[in-house]
Order: C-alpha cells, then sequence, then structure tokens
C-alpha cells in the first residue's frame, strides 16, 4: 500500500543527499516549490509522469520512491497483455451483457471517460488509441512491481513511440526523442511568456497524439508542469500551434485552456 508519508520521507532525504534545496529541485522539474514541499510533508504525491525525471534527479528509481526507498521485488510478478487485451474486449461487450441503457454499463463507461478523459467507445474501435490504453494498463501494473518480458511487448505493442515510454518504466535505454531549448530557443521562449510556471521550460518529449488524448498519428513536442494548485498544466506542440491543457491528478478533467498559433 502507497504510504505518501514516507514516500515524502524518502524524497527529502535523497534531496538533501544531493545537497538539493526544495527550489532547486523544483527548477529541475519545471514545477513549483510548492508542489516539492507537499510530496515531502506527504500532502500530495508525484505525479507518474514525472516520477523517472524525479528518480533520475535524485539517483534512484521510481519503484524506491513509491515503496518509500524500499526495493520493490519484480521476481515473481509478470504481466500478462493477453489478459489486459481480454480485460478491455469485456468491457466492450458490456453493453451486450447489460443492455446500452443499463445503468452498469452507462456507469462503468462513464467512470472511464472521467478518469482517463477519454471516449471509450470511440477509443476501443481505433487500434491506436486502444494500444495506449493497454500501454498505460501495463505501466500502471510496472508502478506496482510487476515485470513484462520484452518479447510478449514487442508482438502486442506495434507502435515503437508508445513501446519506448514503457521500456522508461522497465529501465531500458529510454529512447525517445526531446526537444531542447538550445535547438530553437525561439519556440521556448515564446511558450515561456504564455504563464509563469512556464518561465524555466527548456525540454520537451516526444509523444504520439493518441498518448496525450490528441490526434493519433501524429507527433507532438509534450511536457507536464505541475502547480502549487490542485491541478497540472500540460504542454503539447505540433508543426502549427501550441495547446496548453489543464487536468488533476491521473489526468482527470484534462481540458484545453489555450491556443495558439507559432510565431
Amino acid at each position: 500500500m502507497v504510504n505518501n508519508k514516507k514516500i515524502g520521507e524518502y524524497i527529502r532525504k535523497r534531496r538533501k543527499d544531493k545537497n538539493l534545496s526544495q527550489k532547486e529541485l523544483a527548477d529541475l522539474l519545471h514545477i513549483s516549490f510548492q508542489a516539492v514541499s507537499k510530496w515531502e510533508v506527504g500532502e500530495t504525491l508525484p505525479d507518474v509522469s514525472l516520477l523517472l525525471d524525479l528518480a533520475d534527479v535524485l539517483d534512484t528509481t521510481s519503484d524506491k520512491i513509491l515503496s518509500g526507498g524500499q526495493i520493490i521485488l519484480r521476481s515473481n510478478r509478470s504481466i500478462d497483455i493477453q489478459n489486459i487485451m481480454e480485460g478491455f474486449k469485456a468491457l466492450e461487450n458490456l453493453r451486450f451483457y447489460f443492455g446500452e441503457e443499463s445503468t452498469f454499463y452507462l456507469g462503468a463507461i462513464e467512470g472511464i471517460n472521467q478518469k482517463m478523459n477519454i471516449d471509450f467507445e470511440q477509443y476501443i474501435k481505433n487500434e491506436n488509441y486502444k494500444e495506449t490504453m493497454i500501454a498505460e494498463a501495463i505501466i500502471q501494473y510496472l508502478m506496482l512491481g510487476y515485470q513484462v518480458n520484452v518479447d510478449d511487448l514487442k508482438e502486442h505493442i506495434k507502435s515503437e513511440k508508445v513501446r519506448n515510454i514503457i521500456y522508461r518504466y522497465i529501465g531500458d535505454d529510454n529512447t525517445m526523442n526531446l526537444l531542447k531549448y538550445e535547438e530553437n530557443p525561439a519556440l521556448f521562449e515564446q511558450i515561456r511568456k504564455l504563464n509563469p510556471y512556464f518561465k524555466n521550460l527548456k525540454v520537451l518529449n516526444e509523444l504520439p497524439g493518441e498518448y496525450i488524448r490528441m490526434k493519433p498519428s501524429r507527433t507532438y513536442w509534450c511536457t507536464q508542469i505541475e502547480t502549487d494548485e490542485d491541478y497540472c498544466y500540460g504542454i503539447a506542440v505540433d508543426e502549427e500551434k501550441i495547446y496548453v491543457f489543464t487536468y488533476g491528478a491521473n489526468g482527470v478533467n484534462q481540458t484545453l485552456v489555450h491556443e495558439e498559433d507559432i510565431i
């Protein structure tokens, strides 16, 4: 069971071991120092999308952060991707089992849509979107200490970009592309001017559109920025526009709050 207090104490210990102040750690992660403070007192937990970068900065692993410094053993706990796929098939068939007007069916689908900010019935019909849902289920297992067979992963997840996201969680080399400030300072300066929280933005990650709930088969440069409020900012950039979203924990209530052309 996740223990917020132990996780916060471990983050504080590793931060001090690295001789970093809360503000210095926050700056490295492009978040507010208040967010770090909330982690360390156990008030909130780091968002999943920040765990890997946090682990890198603190010279530890996401497993050890989530266990409060304890090692999570993976040796006997394996992910059966076929079972995950069958689980999605069962969800897809709920309308046939209960009827499309059933409160069981409507409640289940509405809950999924709210938590994941998707239209599940549309996603399950699109192979690209469906693959990202399977990937997210795999990542959630990995965060709980399970292991996955890489050959099995390659068989079921065809998108190399989506596989690369999963590889980050199993300790393999990260082959995700990065866009750094030095490569396009004009773009970064335009983004930085949009919000005070964005003033230290230095790196964007390349992610497939379906993974961030945008157009499938398109690629975006993205990042997440935490705030000292109860929401995060998400930034996505394509060839023409900059998109800014807000959302709560685990991506709940994703809302487009700003969109503008790249200068």
